[in-house]
């Protein structure tokens, strides 16, 4: 994987229940890196999905994911994800206090309108019980021309969401 990362833009929101970040991919670039992080006073279970070439979000049930889950307090375990309107748990900051969280993602080939949108990511997350880390990988499997994404939470809003894209040389 090239290492070269080039600014593309940010996006921030505070008590927001999505946040979307849109005209980030182009023909410039094939690979995408993205970083994400979260504070929360609730569950915040990250979500993703993937914004067309209008920048309107794609909410069809073509999405597949899977993951590992590396808990500090228990066992590994698995998510898998099939037909699905939207990636699931990229991280997952869960407090009633202060869970914070960050995930860092690998996009192929957004732009490509011949290519299904596959990704990679792995993120850590702080809650009140357990340091909690995630690798997975995720796919849209419908063949457009994506130009941003939108992130949001399983239930109520982020308290804080940044976000940041870079192009990989």
């Amino acid at each position: 994987m090239a290492t070269n990362l080039e600014f593309i833009k940010s996006a921030s929101g505070s008590s927001v229940s999505s946040l979307d970040v849109t005209d980030c991919f182009n023909v410039t670039y094939e690979t995408y890196f993205v970083t994400i992080k979260t504070d929360g006073s609730a569950d915040t279970e990250m979500r993703l999905r993937f914004l067309d070439s209008s920048n309107t979000v794609i909410n069809s049930a073509d999405y597949d994911s899977a993951s590992q889950n590396l808990f500090s307090n228990t066992s590994f375990s698995e998510n898998r994800h099939t037909s699905q309107t939207y990636i699931e748990r990229l991280v997952s900051p869960r407090s009633a206090t202060n869970g914070s969280g960050s995930v860092n993602i690998y996009i192929f080939n957004p732009f490509d309108s011949s290519s299904f949108q596959f990704l990679t990511f792995q993120g850590t997350a702080q809650s009140t019980s357990a340091t909690i880390g995630r690798k997975g990988i995720g796919v849209l499997k419908s063949a457009e021309q994506c130009k941003g994404i939108q992130i949001f939470p399983q239930s109520g809003t982020f308290d804080t969401v940044n976000v940041s894209v870079y192009g990989v040389k």
